[in-house]
């Protein structure tokens, strides 16, 4: 199993609304790719929140793990164009930051877990600290822990930054996110990734660096991989996240690095070519559900 907690929301475009979310972007893709996945997140008691239980509905997933907030709103983003790169400001105080840790999330964090993931926004809140503190120290000892860095204005802080790259087994990032560890929590203004590794036992640094490609960094070896670039680019919206997931599918798969990386970044490039961070075709999956269960039947 994998336990994905975090925020399911709008992304509110100009001319049009997608559903989103780091978190969800992340659980979507693993669950069309065949991995057995719980997306625990919070919505509002309202319309909003009543799309997206039809939308879990729709695509299987289980929406008893989805807690309702009669208070608070559910989750929008607006996604505007800022110099030719997208901005986004995030509604505040709305039902994700409020995820509860309920007696379901304490029954599914005793069930074997391969990899459990969440993100620093998750983390905004005072309340939302104290959530993944509490998941942290009531997973399961073998569980292992995905956190992406997912830095927006006046969502973190160095102490939570801290947090996530301490209780991360595998950390993803991206080069302004690793800039801001390097001048903000201590790593000094070059910091070297054997020594980010070693200061906070990762086990692997996925860093993104846009047309540059990616890098992976283990124990014993950095691995570069070239970007995929598409040929027409609709938005960039959810790449980052459809390169987290092919990543930790190519990882729980135990696939050879090189073929992991190049995946991740076809995909991420694929999910350039459409509106918004999810396909709605989903035959957009079936290339890669091939390369990573080589030996599953997928005629069944």
């Amino acid at each position: 199993m994998i336990l994905v907690l975090g925020e399911i929301l709008f992304d509110l475009f100009p001319t049009h609304k997608r559903m989103g979310g780091a978190s969800f972007n992340f659980a979507f893709h693993l669950k069309k790719l065949g991995f057995p996945v719980r997306f625990v997140s919070r919505v509002g008691k309202d319309d909003l929140g009543n799309q997206v239980l039809d939308f879990l509905t729709r695509h299987q997933f289980d929406v008893k793990d989805i807690q309702i907030d009669p208070d608070h709103d559910t989750g929008t983003v607006r996604v505007t164009m800022d110099n030719g790169t997208h901005a986004f400001t995030i509604t505040p105080d709305t039902a994700w930051a409020h995820l509860a840790f309920d007696k379901n999330l304490a029954e599914c964090l005793q069930k074997p877990c391969n990899l459990l993931y969440f993100g620093s926004l998750v983390q905004s809140s005072q309340s939302g600290r104290r959530f993944i503190q509490q998941v942290i120290r009531q997973k399961r000892p073998e569980t292992k822990v995905f956190c992406d860095i997912n830095l927006r204005p006046d969502s973190h802080t160095p102490a939570l930054v801290n947090d996530c790259l301490g209780a991360a087994d595998i950390l993803k990032l991206n080069q302004e996110e690793l800039r801001y560890i390097s001048d903000n929590c201590g790593q000094g203004a070059a910091p070297s990734m054997d020594r980010l590794m070693a200061f906070h036992d990762l086990e692997l640094i996925i860093l993104t660096l846009g047309s540059h490609g990616s890098q992976w960094i283990t124990r014993n070896k950095n691995y570069h991989c070239p970007s995929f670039l598409p040929k027409k680019i609709v938005d960039t919206v959810g790449a980052g996240d459809a390169y987290a997931a092919i990543s930790a599918a190519g990882w729980l798969m135990g696939l050879p690095i090189k073929i992991s990386m190049d995946l991740a970044s076809k995909f991420a490039g694929y999910i350039c070519t459409i509106p918004g961070a999810l396909p709605e075709d989903e035959a957009l999956y079936t290339e890669f559900r091939q390369r990573i269960h080589p030996n599953r039947d997928h005629n069944g």
